[in-house]
């Protein structure tokens, strides 16, 4: 995989590729095996280590996300977060925000290295820039949103995986 202008080493028609990261409930889960059984949505973020603004506008994404999460069921569609946190950072900020849906901890940055996904440095911590992915049920990527904003972002990857006809 090359990276693409923006960045990212992937694109939409790539599939997503196999990486194992361990979930806020403790099971280590393959991220191209956690979508082959059903579409879904992952979204990196900075949040649990993060401060001041940052942080704010990540806690904004997870709540926005946590609001779409019964709509994200009915349609079949499953979703997980993405950050560089530690796990016991990422289970203390899940249960903070009473998350509803996994988050992936991404310590050592292999996912965000293997997509090319956005980073930046703050106070020593590396935190991924708001990025989301829509994959099929297939594995294949169908839409990537950077620089995540929380409003429209859920329609915008429902209908990428679900298209109107």
């Amino acid at each position: 995989m090359s990276p693409t202008a923006s960045g990212l080493r992937v694109q939409v028609g790539d599939p997503f590729p196999s990486i194992g990261l361990r979930a806020t409930d403790g099971y280590l889960l393959n991220l191209r095996t956690f979508v082959t059984r059903q579409p879904a949505i992952f979204v990196f973020f900075g949040g649990p280590s993060l401060k001041g603004a940052r942080r704010e506008a990540g806690d904004e994404l997870v709540r926005s996300l946590a609001g779409s999460y019964e709509r994200l069921q009915r349609a079949g569609i499953a979703l997980a977060g993405v950050t560089t946190d530690s796990e016991a950072q990422q289970s203390a900020y899940a249960e903070e925000h009473q998350l509803p849906f996994l988050l992936f901890c991404d310590e050592r940055r292999s996912a965000v290295s293997m997509l090319g996904v956005p980073t930046h440095e703050e106070r020593g911590n590396v935190n991924a820039e708001p990025t989301a992915f829509a994959v099929g049920a297939d594995g294949t990527i169908l839409d990537i949103v950077e620089h995540v904003e929380p409003r429209g972002l859920i329609a915008r990857l429902i209908e990428a995986i679900n298209p109107p006809e």
